[in-house]
């Protein structure tokens, strides 16, 4: 009896210092599952816009999403977002004069094809086809350019090389970064002559056609050329 009572008072004596060490412990536990369990922030990957997925649950002929609804506003609101555009538009205005040269620099970016040949497979948009190389339906997010392994292929426009790669989906390629926020990848590639960082002038030969786009192994030799404008694909045919 005489030592449960002293358990008892050694408890009672003692048990705030143990609530405190128990709270210590559980705060230790959850910053270390809120600091090793958040979602660490990528770096932007140049490939974003390129790799397109095939889509099963989707068929060429589901009709498109419905248009939302409209948010209704207060007379409020409806004030506040006039006062709002009108700042805009005023330091929109301020911004056109500070940049004009560097818009005109923009806007004469011109264009070249980057083969002398046709394009044999066109650009499809979200349209799905039926790829034969894998056997399923996904989009061309892309033009391609049929011919022989050797033939030269050239940038469409002045820009940067951005990556210089070699993977299981495009096998050799390169992608160049220009103005206006657009970005092309030529895809199916061999003897590559430029490097990361380089500069090149629209027409100028950066490469060779060389083995087919694993991809798109079933269409033969030919250049898988895909553009993006601020991340969204564009039809590079409608470029020349």
């Amino acid at each position: 009896m005489k030592k449960t009572n002293e358990a008892a008072r050694w408890w009672s004596e003692d048990k705030g210092f143990y609530m405190i060490l128990l709270l210590c412990v559980l705060a230790v536990a959850v910053a270390a599952y809120v600091l090793f369990a958040s979602p660490q922030t990528a770096e932007a990957d140049p490939m974003d816009g390129y790799l397109y997925e095939a889509d099963d649950s989707v068929s060429a002929s589901e009709p498109l999403d419905g248009v939302p609804a409209m948010e209704t506003e207060t007379a409020e609101d409806t004030e506040d977002a006039a006062e709002a555009e009108e700042a805009e538009t005023t330091a929109a205005a301020e911004d056109t004069e500070q940049d004009e040269p560097a818009e005109q620099t923009a806007a004469a970016l011109t264009f070249t094809p980057p083969m002398d040949a046709d394009v044999s497979h066109a650009f499809s948009g979200d349209t799905l086809e039926y790829n034969e190389t894998t056997r399923d339906w996904r989009t061309h997010e892309g033009a391609d350019y049929a011919g022989e392994e050797g033939d030269a292929v050239c940038a469409i426009a002045d820009g940067t090389v951005l990556r210089v790669g070699d993977d299981t989906i495009y096998g050799k390629y390169v992608i160049l970064s220009h103005a206006q926020d657009m970005n092309s990848l030529y895809a199916g590639l061999d003897h590559i002559t430029v490097s990361e960082g380089d500069n090149v002038k629209g027409g100028d030969q950066f490469a060779e056609l060389g083995s087919p786009m694993p991809l798109e192994e079933a269409l033969g030799v030919h250049l898988h050329l895909a553009v993006t404008k601020e991340g969204d694909a564009v039809d590079p045919a409608g470029l020349f």
